[in-house]
């Protein structure tokens, strides 16, 4: 039979009964919103809630939790940090309740194809629990910290990925990332010794060639590191081994002049002209061919005189 007072007041009769409810009875109002929660009323959930705050009702650690979860389910997830943080501050135990419930969601989204919402929740599941473990999701997660330039978390994720899924269709990327965040959080050894894992784990991927990029750029700039600090042995050991890599011609170039370097300055001349030759044969870059063809002619030049 349709109501003679019209639709408005069919929507407030849902209220009244809530606030019947919270009238009479012995039901907390915990209990009273937990059982709206885990029917699915959310919002009626949220109503008791903030009814009873705005009576100046006690609130526990255990109701804001409640809270902050059926905000969140209505999609509302600045008033539901806002009621996780209260939470927390109340009691940090429940820090990691908030983020396992966090966690959750964040799975859920990005099974869901969510992504967006999934990362967001990761982020604010982390600011509840560092280090919190997402399981195969654990490089979206690495992902997060690299776009935040947490270098270190990062690694921490992908070593956590790598150990627990080294056959994932995501394991090859993952290195790739791995080695990448050890260079650019200043640990080139350790990004080296991770793009050779790489190509002994993951020879034919499509990422392969990449990774050998990187690997050799790495090399040629420990090489002229280790030469600038007057390291002149340990230099030539790591070009050694570039020049037999084959590789990039612009590295293998670069690699060739350097050894003619160091074969000049020990009056190796005849391996110096060598290896300055190799720089303008490849040809691959102006300046540097020029500055060869000038050592080889001085070379050559002290040759005769001689």
């Amino acid at each position: 039979m349709r109501s003679i007072l019209g639709p408005r007041f069919s929507v407030l009769i849902p209220l009244i009964a809530l606030l019947a409810a919270l009238a009479c009875g012995s039901e907390s109002i915990l209990d009273k919103a937990a059982k709206e929660y885990e029917a699915g009323s959310y919002r009626e959930a949220i109503f008791l809630i903030r009814h009873h705050i705005k009576k100046g009702g006690q609130t526990s650690a255990e109701l804001m939790l409640l809270f902050g979860k059926s905000w969140l389910k209505t999609g509302s997830e600045a008033e539901a940090q806002s009621a996780f943080e209260e939470c927390a501050k109340k009691d940090a135990s429940y820090g990691p309740k908030i983020a396992q419930f966090l966690r959750s969601e964040a799975i859920s989204s990005i099974k869901a194809s969510d992504e967006a919402r999934g990362k967001r929740m990761m982020m604010l599941a982390l600011d509840f629990q560092s280090g919190l473990d997402f399981g195969e999701y654990n490089l979206a997660t690495a992902d997060l910290y690299l776009q935040k330039r947490d270098y270190d978390m990062a690694v921490f994720y992908l070593e956590k990925y790598l150990h627990e899924f080294p056959d994932a269709s995501g394991a090859a990327e993952a290195m790739i990332e791995l080695a990448s965040a050890y260079e650019k959080k200043g640990d080139p050894g350790k990004a080296i010794s991770i793009y050779r894992r790489f190509q002994d784990s993951y020879p034919k991927s499509r990422l392969a060639t990449d990774a050998v990029w990187e690997l050799e750029s790495l090399l040629l700039r420990e090489a002229e590191t280790l030469y600038g600090e007057g390291q002149v042995s340990e230099a030539e050991s790591v070009l050694v081994e570039l020049q037999s890599r084959g590789g990039s011609p612009l590295v293998k170039e670069r690699t060739s002049f350097l050894l003619g370097e160091i074969c000049e300055k020990r009056s190796d001349v005849a391996n110096a002209i060598r290896y300055y030759r190799d720089v303008v044969n490849a040809g691959s870059s102006g300046r540097l061919v020029e500055k060869a063809k000038e050592r080889i002619e001085k070379l050559e030049m002290q040759k005769r005189r001689r």
